[in-house]
């Protein structure tokens, strides 16, 4: 069996794993990178771990670790939960607070991971529909599905954003324009007014009187000068250098340290109910190693397949059955994105995917060699997705599970029947900008 074949293998059973289990991926993905080695060289194949090391991204670790860290110590300080009570107590009714609380959760995540976001704007909510006695359900689902939206908008909203940055050398500022074109921020937009109608439909139609909130008070904002420098960084970098490098990393990392190190200090002799609750070593605790050893895993095994030509052949293939048609190509990574991703992780699978979409487009005549109408309709297709099933997406795990703490169970229809609608306007709206803008 070839080194590729063997891999292949492997990498086919971790992403069953990845696909049905929720804790211990990270070591999982480890242990199968470590049996395809190991059975590769019992075959007789000679494996270069080094360069298979040289694959991970530890740039895309760094921003990833970085902004997590920022975002624990937004939420201990009372950040989010202060502007979802302003918004609450200044909205005219239920209805209009829902939609406004889905907005704020958005524009958190374009900024934010999106399961911490979740975990920031979940208790305000829960409050205001426990006093306004309604189903937390769909409010729950809506603000699952909004960040997964906006949470592709962004280099540092989501990881699948951070790995195709890192692969297609991207950096901060070409998500909204890059080669003087509009780019992936703009086609998010797109999706969000396209289906801005659903949240409506299930959030917007109660004008029942909203129940004022006590309003968590801020005790400081510096973790919001933190991000706010970090981000302006990342922006300035961009001008500078192409990708995601080094700089852009250390300068991720380095915030996320200096916002952990700033709490620290900083909550010493204070106590304020509602806020500041965690000392920073369970802050630390808290930190998500599972994912940050995830992605590293699937850099190695992805590296290992590229490698071996495994990706190379799949791209061929997947040309072939398009007819060497650029739109056809492109209707079948988006839509094959979309349904996969409503199933599995989007991290391997994107990590996955890049190097396919490469392979795709080379293999097209009449592609012009161009791939970044392909790997942008992946991004859209795998990252919104993830919104019709309540597996498809870690923030939806995180709401259900939420949920399902305050003795609401959410069935899959339940989920589904606002996440596949939601889904289909904004695929549709985001791929048809991608396509309109990039295409060959």
């Amino acid at each position: 069996m070839s080194q590729g074949g063997v891999f292949s293998i492997f990498f086919g059973l971790v992403y069953c794993y990845i696909a049905l289990a929720h804790r211990h991926r990270g070591v999982v993905v480890w242990l199968g990178a470590a049996l395809a080695v190991l059975v590769s060289t019992r075959l007789g194949h000679s494996v270069n771990i080094p360069e298979l090391v040289a694959g991970i991204n530890w740039n895309v670790l760094l921003i990833f670790g970085g902004i997590l860290f920022i975002a624990e110590v937004m939420i201990d300080v009372g950040i989010p939960a202060n502007l979802a009570g302003r918004i609450i107590n200044g909205s005219r009714n239920y209805g209009w607070a829902a939609v406004l609380i889905c907005a704020l959760t958005g524009l958190i995540s374009i900024f934010v991971e999106n399961v911490a976001t979740v975990m920031i704007v979940a208790p305000i909510a829960f409050e205001v529909c426990r006093k306004h006695g309604a189903n937390p359900v769909p409010l729950l689902v809506c603000i699952a599905i909004s960040s997964n939206l906006q949470g592709t908008a962004t280099l540092v909203g989501d990881p699948p954003s951070m790995i195709l940055a890192a692969s297609e050398n991207m950096g901060f500022n070409d998500f909204f324009f890059m080669l003087g074109r509009p780019g992936i921020f703009f086609a998010v937009q797109a999706g969000a007014l396209a289906s801005f109608g659903i949240l409506w439909k299930h959030l917007g139609r109660n004008r029942d009187a909203v129940p004022r909130v006590r309003v968590i008070p801020v005790v400081s904002w510096i973790p919001v000068y933190i991000l706010a420098t970090v981000i302006a960084g990342l922006a300035v970098l961009s001008l500078y250098e192409s990708g995601v490098g080094t700089a852009a990393g250390l300068l991720c990392a380095g915030g996320g340290a200096l916002s952990v190190a700033w709490y620290g200090i900083y909550r010493r002799g204070r106590s304020t109910p509602g806020v500041m609750e965690r000392t920073p070593w369970k802050l630390l605790k808290a930190f998500d190693l599972d994912t940050l050893f995830l992605l590293g895993g699937i850099f190695f095994m992805v590296a290992a397949l590229d490698q071996y030509g495994v990706m190379e052949a799949t791209g061929a293939y997947l040309a072939g059955v398009a007819g060497e048609s650029p739109l056809t190509a492109y209707l079948m990574i988006v839509v094959g994105s979309m349904l996969i991703s409503a199933f599995v992780d989007n991290v391997p699978f994107v990590t996955a995917m890049i190097p396919v979409t490469r392979a795709l487009a080379m293999n097209m005549a009449d592609s012009g060699g161009s791939h970044h109408y392909l790997v942008f309709g992946l991004l859209i297709g795998s990252c919104l997705g993830g919104n019709i099933s309540p597996v498809g997406a870690s923030a939806n795990i995180v709401a259900v599970s939420l949920l399902r703490k305050q003795g609401h169970r959410v069935s899959f229809w339940d989920f589904t029947k606002i996440g596949l609608p939601f889904t289909l306007a904004a695929t549709a709206a985001g791929a048809l900008f991608i396509w309109l803008f990039w295409h060959p």
